[in-house]
C-alpha cells in the first residue's frame, strides 16, 4: 500500500473519531458506487452529512480543502443523489461537508467545513 492511501486512510480513521465524538452517528464508511465515492455518511441530528476528508501531513501543497476540485464536487454530488435515491431518504434534511485532517508532529488537527459543497 502506497504512503498516500496509508495518509488517507489514516485521516478518515480519525474523522470517524472526531466525529463520533461529536455526536455524529456514523452510518457508512467508503460508500462506492459507478458515480463516485462518498468518505463518510453520518447523522447530524436528523441531517444526513456526506463527509470528503482530505489528509496532510504537510501544507506544501496547499490547504487540505483546495484538492477538492469542481470535478471532485461533481462525483460527490452525483453520489450523493444516487445515496439518498436508493435508500428513500429524500425526505431528510442533507448536507455536504468537509474535513480537512493536518496530522503533524505536534498533534493531529481538524477543519471540519459544514455546507462545503
Amino acid at each position: 500500500m502506497d504512503d498516500r492511501k496509508q495518509v488517507g486512510e489514516l485521516g478518515e480513521k480519525k474523522a470517524i473519531k472526531y466525529l463520533k465524538e461529536n455526536g455524529y452517528k456514523i452510518m457508512q464508511h467508503n460508500f462506492k458506487c459507478r458515480t463516485g465515492e462518498v468518505d463518510i455518511i453520518a447523522m447530524d441530528g436528523k441531517t444526513i452529512v456526506f463527509i470528503e476528508v482530505k489528509t496532510r501531513r504537510s501544507l506544501s501543497y496547499g490547504l487540505p480543502c483546495e484538492s477538492v476540485t469542481a470535478a471532485k464536487k461533481k462525483h460527490i454530488l452525483r453520489t450523493t443523489r444516487y445515496y439518498v435515491s436508493v435508500n428513500k431518504l429524500e425526505d431528510h434534511d442533507q448536507r455536504i461537508d468537509v474535513i480537512e485532517v493536518y496530522l503533524s508532529e505536534a498533534g493531529t488537527y481538524y477543519r471540519h467545513i459544514k455546507n462545503a459543497i
